[in-house]
C-alpha cells in the first residue's frame, strides 16, 4: 500500500472513530437524491410523460379554436338581417348548440388537464419515494453498523463538524459515482414538472351568444 492510500485507511478509520463516538451524523439527501441513478431514469420517464400530456393538451387547444371558430360563424349568420324569421330562428338555435359545445369542450380541457397534472404530480411522488426509501435503508443499516443513535440531514444543522458527515459512506454504499468537475454542471437537478394550462376559449360563450 502506498504512502497516499495508507493515509486515507487513516483517515477513514478516524473519522468512524469520530461518528462513533458521538453517536451522531450529519449526510446530504438532498445531493444523495439528486445523484442517484433512480433519478436519471425517473427524470426520462417524467419528461416523456410530460411531453404526452402536453400533446394531448396541444389537441384539447386545438379542438377548443375550431369549435370557437363554428360558434362565432353561427353566431354572425344568426343576426344576418337578410334571413327570413324561420331562417333567423334556425340560425339562432345552431348558435346555441354551438355555443354549448364550446362550453362543454371548454370544461372538458380543463378538467382533463388538471387530471393530467395530478397524475403527473402523483407519478412524481412515488419516483422519489422509491428514491428516498433506498437511501433510508442505506442509512438506517450504516447507522445500526455504526451505533449511531441520531442522523441529520445537513441543511438543517446550523454547525456539524465534517468528520460527522457520512453522505460519501452512504454513496459508496449505494453505488453512487460522484460526478467530476467537468460533469458537475451538467447533473440532474429534480424538479417539478408542470403542465401549461389550457388557454380560455378566445370569447366567452355566454355573452356572445346573443345574436
Amino acid at each position: 500500500m502506498n504512502k497516499i492510500g495508507f493515509l486515507s485507511v487513516v483517515v477513514s478509520l478516524c473519522v468512524a472513530t469520530v461518528v462513533r463516538a458521538q453517536g451522531v451524523a450529519i449526510l446530504d439527501m438532498e445531493e444523495l437524491v439528486r445523484l442517484h441513478p433512480n433519478t436519471v431514469s425517473d427524470k426520462k420517464l417524467l419528461d416523456q410523460t410530460l411531453k404526452e400530456y402536453k400533446s394531448e393538451g396541444s389537441d384539447l387547444q386545438q379542438k377548443l379554436e375550431s369549435l370557437q371558430d363554428a360558434f362565432e360563424k353561427a353566431r354572425k349568420e344568426a343576426v344576418d338581417p337578410a334571413l327570413s324569421e324561420r331562417a333567423r330562428k334556425t340560425a339562432e338555435e345552431t348558435a346555441a348548440k354551438a355555443r354549448e359545445e364550446l362550453s362543454a369542450a371548454d370544461r372538458k380541457a380543463r378538467d382533463t388537464m388538471q387530471l393530467r397534472q395530478q397524475q403527473l404530480n402523483e407519478q412524481e411522488m412515488r419516483m422519489l419515494k422509491r428514491t428516498t426509501a433506498e437511501i433510508r435503508e442505506a442509512v438506517e443499516k450504516y447507522a445500526t453498523e455504526n451505533k449511531l443513535s441520531l442522523v441529520l440531514p445537513i441543511n438543517q444543522v446550523v454547525y456539524g463538524d465534517k468528520a460527522l458527515d457520512v453522505t460519501d459512506a452512504i454513496m459508496k454504499r449505494l453505488n453512487i459515482q460522484r460526478p467530476g468537475k467537468s460533469d458537475a454542471a451538467g447533473a440532474v437537478v429534480p424538479a417539478a414538472a408542470t403542465l401549461p394550462a389550457v388557454p380560455a376559449a378566445p370569447a366567452k360563450p355566454a355573452a356572445a351568444a346573443q345574436p
